[in-house]
């Protein structure tokens, strides 16, 4: 265990600094997306999403693409369409459209990766992150889609809200809720996509459902929850960072598990609050 002033000398390090950089920019976007994510009831998206980027990595590997990413962020925005068009249907449940994509990115990925005998990367590094290694062009990209994200999600906010809460009037109204649909499936896809190098594959959803999960226990409006949602992402991501690299653990499941002890800590404050008040 690390006292405070090795703390303090290791967070001069710059590849810490980028560290803590691209953790806030992924905090503040997986948070503000995750308030309609949680909202609509789609939070097995990020599941989903997050296994079609496994394909998409794989067959970037495989091809020799040199880029990779731009492969992996094709396919699951191709995935995130064919997730949103099969939720949409009649025929399928939305759980049951998730599992097939899930399953076939995750299958898909496997088989290359076998055939290929690897592709020269470390594994880990994509199923659990590694944010440490994070380099300025990541960062660059990370900010730039972010921009481009929240442009968009202040853009067509009131939309948004509106086919959130009640699709039915909203679609009644004239609102063309298919494509609000389509955006949030696609704007998390990409996210996923920037997100790998903070938790990896396996726990990118946490981050997609954590923070407004968090925050609509805390919030007493959606203007409060639109508030506190960001503040729990950047809370939960900057903590979990920091604990990880204290005790020396995957920054990954750190962060995920400071979002759920924080969850935790919520529901028992609340509970014993309600106790309080029936005594």
């Amino acid at each position: 265990m690390m006292t405070i002033l090795d703390l303090l000398e290791l967070l001069q390090f710059g590849f810490v600094q980028r560290a803590f950089v691209v953790s806030i920019i992924i905090a503040v976007l997986c948070s503000v997306l995750s308030i309609f994510i949680v909202l609509k009831k789609i939070s097995l998206i990020g599941d989903g999403l997050a296994h079609t980027a496994f394909g998409g990595l794989a067959l970037g590997y495989s091809l020799s693409l040199g880029i990779p990413l731009w492969g992996a962020g094709v396919t699951v925005v191709l995935g995130s369409i064919g997730i949103t068009k099969a939720m949409r249907s009649t025929k399928i449940s939305s759980d049951a459209a998730v599992a097939v994509f899930l399953q076939l990115g995750l299958a898909f990925g496997i088989v290359l990766w076998s055939l290929a005998g690897g592709f020269g990367v470390n594994l880990d590094s994509l199923l659990f992150g590694s944010v440490l290694l994070v380099d300025i062009d990541q960062i660059i990209t990370a900010a730039a889609i972010a921009v481009v994200t929240l442009g968009l999600i202040f853009l067509f906010f009131k939309e948004l809200v509106y086919v959130t809460f009640d699709e039915t009037q909203a679609r009644a109204a004239g609102i063309k809720t298919w494509f609000f649909d389509y955006l949030i499936s696609v704007l998390a896809g990409i996210v996923v996509i920037v997100a790998i190098p903070i938790v990896g594959i396996l726990l990118i959803s946490a981050l997609l459902v954590l923070p407004a999960l968090i925050s609509t226990q805390l919030a007493k409006s959606f203007r409060q929850t639109v508030i506190l949602s960001p503040i729990m992402g950047l809370v939960t991501v900057t903590l979990g960072l920091l604990i990880s690299i204290i005790i020396d653990a995957a920054p990954g499941g750190t962060i995920v598990l400071t979002g759920l002890a924080i969850l935790a800590t919520v529901f028992g404050a609340k509970r014993i609050q309600r106790a309080i008040k029936a005594s």
